[in-house]
């Protein structure tokens, strides 16, 4: 099982994914589980979720909707319907410009089927996007409600995913 934080370095809240997996790496996680960072371009990550193989896949990250307030976690079980050629096209001519983020990373990796059925996405608000280290008060404020979130998908088989 693969628990993956995407993040944008040195953009605070956009940061959450990688600085959420060096918060919680430490942990005593079960011999299945392998946490780590997938902050690099898309079709990178793919590369390392197909040699990892995982039964089950957990991602984290911020990504702004901007339709919750700042802080607002959201959980989902990933659809895995491949999106349009020309929405690929562009996201891998982004990310060899240096984007990274969850979008790109979802839509890279489900086009070319590489998400385990039962992929669950754990992504949350931005509240401050600015250049600079740590969260805003309200994305730090969720840190240990998305850990519990990530631990309660950890314990479930993938067979008991739900939306």
């Amino acid at each position: 099982m693969l628990v993956g934080g995407v993040g944008l370095p040195w953009l605070r809240d956009l940061d959450f994914g990688t600085q959420f997996v060096r918060r919680v790496e430490g942990l005593d996680w079960p011999e299945h589980v392998l946490v780590e960072d997938l902050s690099f371009a898309a079709h990178r990550v793919l590369d390392r979720i197909v040699e990892i193989g995982p039964s089950k896949v957990v991602l984290v990250g911020c990504m702004p909707r901007e339709v919750d307030p700042p802080g607002t976690i959201r959980r989902y079980v990933l659809d895995l319907t491949p999106p349009p050629d020309a929405e690929v096209h562009e996201r891998l001519g982004e990310a060899a410009g240096g984007i990274i983020d969850l979008d790109h990373t979802l839509a890279v990796v489900r086009y070319w089927k590489g998400f385990p059925e039962g992929t669950v996405v754990i992504e949350i608000e931005p509240g401050d996007r600015s250049f600079g280290l740590g969260f805003s008060p309200e994305v730090d404020g969720v840190v240990d409600t998305v850990l519990a979130m990530v631990q309660e998908e950890v314990a479930k088989p993938p067979s008991e995913v739900t939306p």
